[in-house]
C-alpha cells in the first residue's frame, strides 16, 4: 500500500477527565479566533499557491510551512477539541511542529506538482468532499414535499456516545476513538490536496487508529530541530491580523458598490426601478399589502429629491375597471371590517402567497366614494397610481372600481431612486483599494511566518575527492 505524503498521527492519553469535554468549547475560544484568523490567511496565501504554481511551477516555500503550520495547528485543536477528546492537554498556539504533543502532523518532502493542478485540484476533491460532508453535516430527506432532517451528524453522533461514556464511566471506546481519528485524517489529506501541499490524490479510505497504517522506513515520527519555529516577529502577527480584519469591510464596500450600480442600471427613463409583473386574483372584493412602514422620509427627500417616490401599475385581463389606491392603515381596516379580504404576504416561486381575512364574501362599498385614499387610480385597461411618500403606516388596495369580488390583475411595483452612479462606483473602489492593501497585508504576514517556521532545504552531497583521503604515493 502506498504511504501518503501527509502523516497524520495521534496518542490518547491514557487517563481522561470525566467532564472536562463539557466545558472545553469554552476553553478553546482563543484557539478558534486564532484558527479564523490563520485560516483566512490560508485561503489568501493558497490561492497565491495557485497562481506562483501555475505561472512559475513552484510553490513558495514561505507559504508552504504557513499552510501546514495552519493544517497542524487545526489537527492540535481538534484532537484536544471535538473532533476526537483525545488528550486534556491544551494545544500550543504555535505553527510548529511540537514532538511532545499527542496530536503531530508532518508533510514528506515532494515535487510541487504539474502546473495545470491549480485549475482542477478543486474539481478533483469534489467526490471527497461530498463524501466527507455526508459524514459531518446533518441528514435531509424530502418525502411528498415535506423536509426531514436528522439532528445530528454521524460523526457527532459517535464523538456523543464517546462523551457520554466518558462521562458515566471513565472510559473512552478504543474503537469510537480510531474511527473519529480516521475521518480527521481524511479531512486533513484532502485539506492538503486541495492547498497543493501535496499533488498526490488522496485515496478513499478510513485510515482509522492513532498511527498511519503505513509508517515511513525511519518509523514513527521524530522530533527535526531543523523544522522548528525560530523567533517570530510581532509586525507579522499584526500585518496578518489587520489584513484580515480589512477584508471584511473591504468585501462590504465591493459588494455595497456593486449592488448600487446595479440598482442603477435598472432605473429607467424617468428614476424609477420596477419589480417583475405579478399576477393577483381573488374571489374576494379585494388584494390588500398591508402594515407599510415608512420612516426618515424626510432625511431622505432632504439629501435628495430623487427618492420617495412609489408607483404601482396594474391591468387587468378582463378588462374589467380596476381600482389601486394607498391610504393609511387604520382608514383600510375600518373600511374592510366584516368584509372578506385577501392580504399579500409574500411570492414564493413566482406564486403569491395570502392570509384570508376574516369577513363576509360580501362587495365592499365602492373604493372610489371613500375620501381617505391619499393617492388613487381607476379606469378600465391599464391604471398607473403615483405617490410620494411620507411617514406613516399605510396599506395598497386593488379592488374593482364597483367593489365587487373577484378582482383579477397584473400588478408592477416600482420605487423613484437617485443616481447612483457616483455612491456605487466609490465605494467599489474604495472597496477594491481596501481589498487589495488588505490582501498585501495578509500575504506579508503570512509569509512573514512562514519564513520563520520552514525547514531549511537538503543540503546537497559533496562533490569530488573526499577532504579527508590522502593519497600517498608509493
Amino acid at each position: 500500500m502506498d504511504r501518503y505524503p501527509l502523516r497524520v498521527e495521534a496518542r490518547r492519553d491514557e487517563f481522561l477527565s470525566r467532564w472536562l469535554w463539557l466545558v472545553k468549547w469554552l476553553l478553546l475560544i482563543p484557539h478558534y479566533l486564532a484558527l479564523l484568523v490563520l485560516w483566512t490567511g490560508l485561503v489568501v496565501l493558497t490561492l497565491v499557491a495557485y497562481l506562483a504554481l501555475l505561472f512559475t511551477g513552484r510553490y513558495p516555500a514561505a507559504i508552504r510551512a504557513y499552510n501546514l503550520g495552519v493544517l497542524r495547528w487545526t489537527w492540535r485543536v481538534g484532537f484536544y477539541g471535538y473532533w476526537a477528546l483525545g488528550t486534556d492537554r491544551y494545544p500550543p498556539f504555535t505553527l510548529a511542529d511540537v514532538p511532545d504533543y499527542p496530536a503531530r502532523l508532518h508533510l514528506e518532502s515532494g515535487a510541487p506538482g504539474p502546473r495545470w493542478l491549480p485549475l482542477v485540484a478543486w474539481l478533483f476533491a469534489v467526490p471527497h468532499l461530498m463524501l466527507l460532508g455526508a459524514l459531518n453535516s446533518t441528514m435531509s430527506s424530502a418525502a411528498q414535499d415535506t423536509w426531514r432532517y436528522a439532528p445530528i451528524s454521524v460523526v457527532t453522533a459517535v464523538l456523543l456516545v464517546g462523551a457520554i461514556g466518558l462521562l458515566f464511566t471513565g472510559r473512552y471506546p478504543g474503537g469510537l476513538h480510531d474511527l473519529l481519528i480516521g475521518v480527521a485524517r481524511w479531512g486533513l489529506r484532502v485539506a492538503a490536496y486541495l492547498t497543493l501541499l501535496t499533488p498526490r490524490y488522496p485515496p478513499f479510505r478510513l485510515d482509522q487508529g492513532g498511527s498511519e497504517p503505513d509508517p515511513a522506513p525511519d518509523g514513527p515520527l521524530t522530533a527535526d530541530p531543523s523544522a522548528r519555529s525560530r523567533p517570530t516577529t510581532l509586525g507579522s502577527v499584526v500585518a496578518l491580523v489587520i489584513g484580515v480584519l480589512t477584508l471584511a469591510p473591504a468585501v462590504g464596500l465591493t459588494v455595497g458598490g456593486s449592488v448600487l450600480l446595479a440598482v442603477d442600471s435598472a432605473r429607467d427613463s424617468t428614476g424609477y426601478v420596477s419589480t417583475p409583473v405579478q399576477r393577483l386574483d381573488t374571489t374576494t372584493a379585494a388584494v390588500t399589502a398591508e402594515h407599510l412602514t415608512i420612516t426618515g422620509t424626510g432625511t431622505w427627500t432632504r439629501q435628495t429629491t430623487d427618492l420617495a417616490g412609489l408607483r404601482v401599475t396594474a391591468s387587468t385581463p378582463s378588462g374589467k375597471p380596476l381600482f389601486v389606491g394607498v391610504a393609511p392603515q387604520s382608514a383600510v381596516d375600518t373600511w374592510l371590517t366584516g368584509t372578506a379580504h385577501d392580504e399579500l404576504i409574500g411570492v414564493d416561486d413566482g406564486l403569491p402567497l395570502y392570509d384570508r381575512a376574516t369577513g363576509s364574501p360580501r362587495p365592499a362599498s365602492p373604493p372610489a366614494t371613500q375620501t381617505f385614499w391619499l393617492a388613487q387610480a381607476e379606469g378600465p385597461g391599464t391604471v398607473t397610481l403615483e405617490w410620494t411618500a411620507t411617514d406613516g403606516e399605510y396599506a395598497v388596495v386593488v379592488a374593482n372600481t364597483d367593489g365587487t369580488p373577484a378582482v383579477s390583475a397584473d400588478i408592477r411595483g416600482a420605487v423613484q431612486v437617485p443616481d447612483l452612479t457616483g455612491l456605487g462606483g466609490g465605494l467599489l473602489t474604495a472597496g477594491i483599494l481596501l481589498g487589495l492593501a488588505a490582501v498585501a497585508m495578509i500575504i506579508t504576514g503570512g509569509v512573514g511566518l512562514g519564513r520563520r517556521h520552514d525547514e531549511p532545504p537538503p543540503v546537497a552531497p559533496p562533490t569530488g575527492p573526499d577532504p579527508h583521503l590522502v593519497i600517498t604515493g608509493s
